[in-house]
């Protein structure tokens, strides 16, 4: 008589998830491919980051803040695409100058809570964004020990550092955004995830950070912000400041991706790398992915890339 095989472990419950799901099919059904191929992209990961997320979410805007995250992920993706098009056109983006997306975007306060639900969606249903996300907490997180002192520069929606700070039950966290709606929303998922207590976030612009003291910092977190500046070797410079010797950061800057709120359009990996070396840091580890699907006969691949850079000393490679 042969033994019986042991029981397989039950999947994980997703209720959460679920709804969200349910909501795709039956209000944004022609979203629900580029949903699978994120599932598809990490389909042992993609569930319990998923429902992490979407926990902190409904903890903070109730049972209908899946469905109205979803609309307004719907809205910021289809925004992007429109973008990329006409970049595609005009072979260059729409806008050149920080203060100008600043009175038309950071400025708006009802405008950029829809804006910041839908970025925060993002970070697990785009399929090359989830690759990205499991590959900040595979290949920068467990770099960081003990009790570290972390800063995130312009946190937009707070995801990432509250996620470090959940991951990492010893370190503090400071947050610096220039946008109110921004900072109210990276303080309530904070205050979801159990990690305000570690959290602080304050109104500031990140080419301001050279106030700061020098070297306090363990690790710095700075996602998609690179590409929204007039001259992103500015915020290099501030990392490289904050960061003590040997301190890790975590830089995610667009490449060839349009958006409203985008400035500096970088076309070439090597270039963040180039700018990372002239101030002070090293590349450790970097990923560059763009979407599985893009624009017919499309010139430009829109790239987000990842870099695990570390401070150099003494000018040390």
């Amino acid at each position: 008589m042969q033994p019986t095989p042991p029981a397989s472990a039950a999947p994980p419950s997703t209720p959460y998830l679920d709804r969200l799901l349910d909501y795709v099919r039956a209000q944004h059904p022609r979203s629900l491919p580029g949903i699978e191929e994120a599932r598809a992209a990490a389909p042992r990961r993609f569930p319990a980051m998923a429902e992490m997320f979407l926990e902190w979410l409904v903890a903070i805007r109730g049972e209908e803040g899946i469905p109205a995250a979803v609309d307004a992920f719907v809205q910021f993706t289809t925004d992007v695409n429109m973008a990329q098009a006409r970049y595609e056109a005009e072979g260059e983006y729409a806008n050149k100058s920080f203060a100008d997306v600043y009175a038309h975007v950071y400025s708006q306060t009802e405008a950029m809570t829809d804006y910041l639900w839908g970025v925060y969606l993002t970070n697990f249903l785009w399929a090359h964004h989830t690759e990205l996300s499991i590959f900040f907490e595979d290949y920068f997180l467990p770099r960081l020990s003990g009790a570290p002192e972390l800063v995130e520069i312009a946190p937009g929606h707070g995801q990432w550092g509250v996620w470090a700070l959940k991951a990492l039950p010893e370190a503090r966290l400071r947050g610096f955004d220039i946008s109110d709606a921004s900072l109210e929303i990276a303080n309530a998922v904070s205050r979801a995830a159990g990690v305000d207590g570690r959290a602080a976030y304050e109104i500031r612009d990140a080419l301001d950070l050279k106030q700061v003291p020098a070297t306090s910092a363990d690790g710095v977190i700075c996602c998609f912000l690179l590409e929204h500046l007039e001259d992103p070797n500015q915020l290099f410079a501030v990392v490289q400041h904050l960061l003590k010797p040997k301190g890790m950061a975590f830089l995610i800057g667009g490449l060839t991706a349009a958006h409203t709120d985008h400035i500096y359009e970088y076309r070439r990996e090597s270039e963040l790398i180039l700018q990372s070396e002239a101030h002070g840091l090293r590349v450790v580890g970097s990923l560059s992915l763009g979407p599985k699907r893009t624009l017919r006969k499309a010139q430009f691949l829109p790239r987000s890339m990842a870099m695990v850079v570390q401070k150099r000393t003494n000018d040390i490679f």
